[in-house]
């Protein structure tokens, strides 16, 4: 389904415009590359800069000695904070019906962009280093202690603004993806091995049936709770985007 794109500019909220004409209004330099844009008049805004596919253009202004009584659309160019810009060539959030829109042949998308990456600490591997150190004179355990080192150090978490995804393997490697908007809950945790340490774990229960759960595990306490709500803020935003919502039967 084609979609429809608002823009808010200098406090003001235009459209709705289809892609095409969103791309032309791009072009002819009538969008600040400061706007927001939004599928929907209430949000939620995200900067021009993220749709992808869209040029924005800046034309400079070139003086004319008769300007024109009713120009049809002036030419977008960085006004001191008291000149209002005005995205269209209208006002009261309504569409120029006068011109024929090209047809919607590309729709345009907010692009995914990284939020947070990650490792788990070796302080997993505590109890394993403090075994293998004490028998370390039988050579055997410090290939075991190396081999767990390489465990932990070869996975990673990454956070992007539409999916979390998991790597991990040391000889051959797998990634793992779940898609934000199938997050039904989340959860923080601290068992009292990492309060010692300051860890905390992150508990997701998701829709997604190859990954019921996920556990983002050791990793800082206080990066965990910034964590656990970009996650649900990131969630919330996905689902209004997409006009999804979790309901569970009993």
């Amino acid at each position: 389904m084609p979609k429809d794109w608002f823009i808010n500019q200098n406090d003001k909220t235009y459209g709705p415009y289809p892609s095409a004409r969103l791309k032309e209004l791009a072009s002819a330099g009538r969008i600040s590359p400061e706007a927001l844009v939004a599928n929907s008049s209430n949000g939620p805004w995200h900067p021009i800069s993220r749709i992808k596919g869209l040029q924005l253009t800046t034309p400079s202004a070139t003086p004319s000695a008769t300007p024109s009584a009713t120009p049809s659309a002036p030419p977008f160019a960085p006004p001191p904070p008291q000149t209002p810009q005005v995205p269209a060539d209208h006002d009261h959030h309504t569409e120029d019906t006068s011109r024929p829109l090209k047809a919607d042949s590309e729709q345009l998308t907010i692009t995914e962009q990284p939020v947070w990456s990650g490792r788990p600490s070796q302080i997993t591997n505590i109890k394993t280093f403090i075994l293998c150190g004490l028998f370390c004179w039988l050579i055997v355990p410090l290939f075991v202690a190396g081999w767990r080192w390489l465990v932990i150090r070869c996975i990673s978490f990454e956070l992007t603004t539409q999916r979390f995804k998991v790597s991990h393997g040391v000889l051959t490697r797998r990634t793992d993806e779940l898609e934000l908007y199938r997050v039904k809950d989340t959860s923080y945790s601290q068992s009292l091995f990492e309060r010692s340490f300051g860890l905390a774990s992150i508990q997701m229960t998701t829709s997604d049936l190859s990954n019921p759960s996920v556990t983002i595990n050791a990793i800082g306490a206080s990066q965990a709770k910034q964590l656990r709500e970009q996650i649900r803020t990131l969630t919330e935003e996905l689902r209004d985007r997409k006009r999804v919502r979790e309901i569970d039967y009993a």
